[in-house]
């Protein structure tokens, strides 16, 4: 057994490296290993930004003289997927998805089981009134309202002095 350079891997044209040695190697295709590899992460992005893309939801906020109104867009959800919860002087809206299927073989029963849980949590000037608060889901859109509440603003000045 020889330790000389007949052992270390060479470079061929096509810029593959080639082992020199007295015994025989099979080639190892990495490039068909890359190949599964890449093919393999597209179709799991693939299918990840389809659950991720596939019920957007969009929130918009703002004001009137009296009340701040937020609305969110929850397509496909129902009113009993939905759950808002007050935190502070926060707001939580969470989606709920869950469904069970169940599939019947000649030998045996399997069952698939999805669930997806979504949420958005909305900060706010001030804490918001339960009691004060309002709230409709018509056509996959959720309303919010509750009135504005009385603040005392008062404005800070910058001084020149560093």
């Amino acid at each position: 057994m020889t330790f000389g350079n007949d052992n270390l891997p060479k470079e061929n044209k096509d810029h593959q490296l080639v082992r020199m040695s007295d015994m025989e190697f099979k080639p190892f295709s990495l490039l068909n290993l890359i190949n599964g590899m890449d093919s393999y992460l597209n179709q799991f992005f693939k299918h990840i930004n389809t659950q991720l893309t596939s019920n957007p939801h969009w929130i918009n906020t703002y004001e009137t003289d009296s009340e701040v109104i937020i609305e969110a867009n929850l397509p496909g959800c129902t009113k009993n997927q939905i759950q808002l919860e007050i935190i502070g002087n926060q707001l939580r809206i969470g989606v709920e998805n869950s469904i069970l299927e169940e599939v019947n073989y000649e030998t045996h029963t399997g069952r698939k089981q999805f669930y997806q849980r979504r949420e958005h949590v909305i900060p706010l000037p001030y804490s918001i009134s339960e009691k004060e608060t309002k709230t409709s889901f018509h056509n996959e859109t959720l309303k919010i309202t509750f009135p504005k509440k009385d603040i005392k603003r008062r404005y800070l000045t910058i001084d020149d002095n560093s």
